[in-house]
């Protein structure tokens, strides 16, 4: 292994090493970390956002028509019961060919790759491109804050490749989230009235649930999204005490679309649904990011697409992503997006969340040999 690519691994240990669960560490101390890294290679690395969960910007030029964003998140989800681990969450254990560790796949190794890069590539005489790193705060929750400050400033970009990781496929898109509060209004009255004046609002909540249910707009599938679109009650709240009849019955909706549903549509289907049952409510939405699909004739995949199967020996499928991500965020401005391809990895949001160190040469040579041919014309 050459140095060069034991220098990326020892990084992404130390950053490993860096507790950035989200919102119970923060991310200075890891943003601090890839600061100084990305300075001591002679960048001009920017913080901006919120100074308490700060994101991080950093570009060079050299000359080229074609930019290159590469986008990686700086906080993780939390390393949860430390019992259920084999090693310690935040040492960054490495066990034969296994990195261990919370985030050393979601997305700390995609944060050393895109460092190491940069300066490879900045280094480079046969690059000509432009790049520009964004690594966002407040990602795993669903918040998007970090990713939102970015996208203000960022470049009109050729593409975009995001740091989630995975060897055996190229992710080229994802499934969009539609979330929505739903609450349905009844009227109270004693359980044991004789004279039945309540109205009762979980019984309307499940006559809702029901017609929700009989929609055809979940299950929905095109290519690349084969798995289909989702429909999910995840939370449903309701009543006050066992003999008091329910007078509001509020329930969490979310919905994984694909490129062909549009929200007004999703929408206005569930409402049309709804009213037929003759119950009184309200649906708010709650949060909303479009699904995504890139073009797979797009040059870069088609560059990227042809270098792993060469270096890796393989015939790699180009597929969409079920969980959504911030190039849900990024496709607005109409970038296209590698969702996801790095290196062979496990266990991400569980315990013993892993990396295979020995794959991560290839992984390496196969962005940088990507980008600089894609770069050339």
């Amino acid at each position: 292994m050459q140095k060069q690519h034991q220098e990326i691994i020892e990084f992404a240990r130390e950053l490993v090493r860096i507790k950035s669960q989200g919102e119970i560490d923060g991310e200075k101390n890891i943003v601090a970390a890839v600061f100084n890294k990305l300075k001591d290679f002679g960048f001009k690395p920017k913080l901006i956002g919120d100074k308490s969960r700060p994101s991080l910007i950093c570009e060079f030029k050299k000359g080229g028509k074609k930019t290159i964003w590469m986008e990686s998140c700086l906080d993780t989800v939390p390393a949860g019961d430390i019992s259920k681990w084999d090693y310690p969450p935040f040492e960054g254990k490495i066990i034969n060919d296994r990195m261990f560790g919370r985030g050393a796949a979601d997305a700390k190794i995609g944060i050393a790759l895109f460092v190491y890069l940069a300066k490879q590539l900045s280094e480079d005489e046969d690059f000509c491109g432009n790049i520009f790193l964004g690594f966002d705060a407040d990602e795993q929750a669903g918040n998007f804050s970090g990713i939102k400050e970015i996208v203000k400033v960022a470049p009109r970009a050729d593409i975009c490749i995001l740091g989630y990781q995975g060897l055996n496929e190229i992710a080229i898109g994802a499934r969009g989230w539609l979330r929505l509060k739903m609450t349905v209004f009844g009227k109270s009255a004693h359980t044991g009235s004789r004279n039945n004046r309540g109205v009762n609002a979980i019984h309307g909540m499940a006559q809702a649930i029901d017609s929700l249910l009989a929609l055809s707009f979940h299950n929905k599938n095109e290519p690349f999204f084969e798995f289909g679109s989702s429909f999910n009650f995840s939370l449903v709240e309701g009543g006050a005490a066992i003999n008091i009849v329910p007078d509001v019955c509020t329930a969490f909706v979310e919905i994984r679309s694909i490129p062909s549903q549009a929200k007004k549509e999703i929408i206005s289907l569930m409402k049309g649904a709804i009213d037929k049952t003759g119950i009184e409510y309200e649906l708010k939405e709650l949060q909303y990011e479009p699904a995504y699909i890139t073009n797979p004739q797009n040059r870069f995949v088609r560059i990227l697409k042809e270098n792993a199967d060469n270096i890796l020996n393989g015939n790699l499928p180009l597929v969409a992503s079920g969980p959504g991500s911030v190039g849900n965020v990024i496709s607005k401005l109409g970038v296209p997006i590698i969702n996801s391809f790095g290196v062979d990895c496990g266990n991400v949001h569980a315990p013993n969340e892993w990396i295979n160190i020995e794959t991560v040469p290839k992984v390496f040579e196969i962005y940088k040999k990507s980008i600089i041919d894609y770069c050339k014309n």
